[in-house]
């Protein structure tokens, strides 16, 4: 080979490694999978007890922050008349307010009577701070029977159990309130409460997790479908679109 023929191969091998180190490999891309669509997968609801506290316009603020993303409240009545002002703000802000009962007691140990009026007085403080009387219930650690889900249905209130406990009333890190969330499948309905720092940090990386399996947060409603809650006790309703 003449010596100029070998110095135009090293120069176009040259040109040819910098234009690699530059550019990169000249095969196909390999592009991240795009994210899915929003709400492709479904909906699941995120729900939490024991409100209204002091923390409620945190979380509120929290899931405006997060993309005006919408909850359901269940309130109980003592709380209610503690903070009038947080329960007409939770209604303000669009989201669902369910009947928790008055004092959060263990309604299945109650007499009749007194079960009945637990649902009764928290009907008649909500209805007077929102205007509108509750559709739906949940009973305190999900204790139940059927005498009380038939008073739920003569209020005209379905009863809402969970497919998903956070366990963020035991005291847990946000990153494991926010694993036990995120493992709610589509229609489900995640349990989460009011008055914990722990839990309002959780809010966004829920939001944000459930984006990135395409599922928004949704609206709870009856069903005519059973939902098994844990073995042995069911509820109708799921979470659908807003």
């Amino acid at each position: 080979m003449k010596s100029s023929a070998r110095v135009r191969t090293w120069g176009a091998v040259a040109i040819a490694a910098v234009t690699g180190l530059i550019l990169g490999p000249t095969g196909p891309a390999h592009a991240d999978p795009a994210p899915p669509a929003p709400c492709s997968a479904g909906y699941a609801a995120i729900s939490f007890d024991d409100g209204p506290t002091t923390l409620t316009p945190a979380y509120v603020r929290a899931l405006n922050d997060a993309g005006w993303v919408k909850a359901t409240f269940f309130l109980t009545g003592a709380h209610a008349l503690d903070y009038p002002q947080y329960v007409q703000q939770i209604a303000a802000g669009g989201h669902w307010i369910g009947n928790h009962s008055f004092s959060h007691p263990f309604l299945d140990e109650l007499s009749g009577e007194d079960a009945f009026d637990e649902l009764l007085g928290t009907n008649q403080i909500l209805q007077a701070r929102t205007g509108h009387a509750p559709t739906l219930f949940r009973p305190p650690y999900g204790r139940t029977n059927t005498a009380i889900r038939q008073d739920a249905t003569t209020f005209g209130m379905t009863e809402v159990l969970w497919t998903n406990d956070s366990f963020d009333y035991n005291g847990i890190s946000t990153d494991d309130i926010v694993a036990n969330a995120l493992r709610v499948r589509p229609g489900g309905i995640i349990l989460l409460h009011e008055g914990y720092e722990t839990t309002l940090a959780a809010i966004p990386r829920i939001i944000d997790g459930l984006a990135e399996r395409g599922l928004c947060a949704g609206k709870i409603v009856p069903t005519t479908t059973p939902v098994e809650a844990w073995p042995g006790t069911t509820y109708y309703a799921a979470a659908a679109h807003w």
